[in-house]
């Protein structure tokens, strides 16, 4: 979708279902199953949403991301772009990391544009950029291109992928990869279907996909992609993340049922992240206002309804599902220690 101003996961199937399995010279997070796991064990649900840190005037999150900390967010997509610099991703890892939050850097570059997926490889794999990673990389995901291309054949997916797997992993980065689906992150059956094929081709099969929910038509039309996305990731056990999602209304700017998805995704518990937190103003549906979810970045400064009810009020709110991992700063009382028995090997 464009937008405003701009346009390990270590394989571990083979082990029991209650042992969280850690290389013991790589401090990452993990995934067992479809479970995304801290470097110290504990199982994390990711909650929270986007910001467009690349384009606003608090570029590493001095200000924006504590506002965003007392949603109880556990995450935060932070968008990049290949001008962004080093110094800046380095300090809003660690700013984000600070406030409690987990890290998931994204380059926009290749928004739409498959063509220009390699010139998000190129940002990733540039070394001062690839030093801060790799320095950060007990908390960090990296989003490897936000919605890249629009029609898009999985031959062409796949080889494309692949080759951002390979470039990647060069240059030392271990942490998990997060891939997201073409069609401005809409489409999900060919992402879901290429998560096995794009896991065996990485050396840590740490790979996560993701889908950005901006689906249209009637109102069960916009709920057949969450059901769908349910019942495949957890029959089949893919690692899988809503990056853009539950949004309040589709890319036609008409309402979509982000309350009932909200609740279906926590019963199915399966992260979220929703776009965005309103620092940069969105140019997508702003007359309707349907994807900012405060004024100006202040928490409590909620410019939706469907912003605050995402963020503090609903059951399934951000407030009242998120847990951080203790062993993250700022983690607070209802922290989640870790659950499984964990056993340390070499895979």
């Amino acid at each position: 979708m464009i937008k405003a101003l701009v346009s390990g996961l270590l394989g571990v199937a083979s082990l029991p279902p209650d042992t969280v399995a850690t290389k013991i010279d790589i401090d990452t997070m993990t995934v067992n199953g479809r479970f995304l796991y801290t470097a110290a064990g504990e199982r994390v649900v990711l909650r929270g949403v986007n910001e467009m840190f690349s384009a606003s005037s608090d570029p590493t999150g001095k200000y924006t991301l504590p506002e965003i900390a007392k949603t109880g967010a556990n995450a935060v997509r932070i968008m990049t772009q290949p001008s962004y610099p080093a110094t800046s991703l380095d300090a809003i890892i660690r700013n984000t990391i600070a406030n409690g939050m987990i890290p998931i850097v994204e380059c926009h570059a290749a928004t739409g544009k498959w063509d220009k997926l390699d010139d998000c490889i190129k940002y990733w794999t540039r070394a001062d950029v690839a030093a801060v990673v790799r320095r950060h990389q007990r908390w960090v995901l990296v989003n490897i291109a936000n919605e890249a291309g629009t029609e898009v054949s999985q031959s062409d997916y796949l080889a494309g992928y692949r080759d951002a797997i390979a470039r990647i992993r060069s240059v030392g980065i271990e942490v998990p990869l997060v891939i997201d689906g073409s069609d401005w992150g809409k489409e999900y059956r060919m992402l879901l279907n290429s998560w096995a094929p794009l896991n065996a081709a990485d050396p840590r099969h740490a790979i996560i996909v993701s889908a950005h929910s901006y689906w249209v038509g009637t109102e069960d039309e916009r709920k057949v992609p969450y059901r769908e996305i349910i019942t495949r990731v957890t029959r089949d056990n893919i690692p899988f993340l809503l990056g853009e999602g539950p949004t309040a209304a589709g890319w036609d700017c008409k309402t979509s049922p982000y309350r009932w998805a909200m609740g279906e995704l926590e019963r199915a518990q399966i992260g979220w992240l929703t776009w965005s937190w309103g620092m940069v103003p969105n140019g997508d549906c702003r007359e309707e206002n349907r994807y900012d979810v405060t004024d100006g970045g202040k928490f409590g400064s909620w410019k939706s309804k469907s912003g605050e009810a995402m963020m503090v009020s609903d059951p399934a709110s951000i407030r009242h599902t998120s847990r951080r991992p203790c062993s993250i700063s700022n983690s607070g009382a209802s922290c989640v220690r870790p659950s499984a028995r964990r056993r340390t090997s070499r895979l």
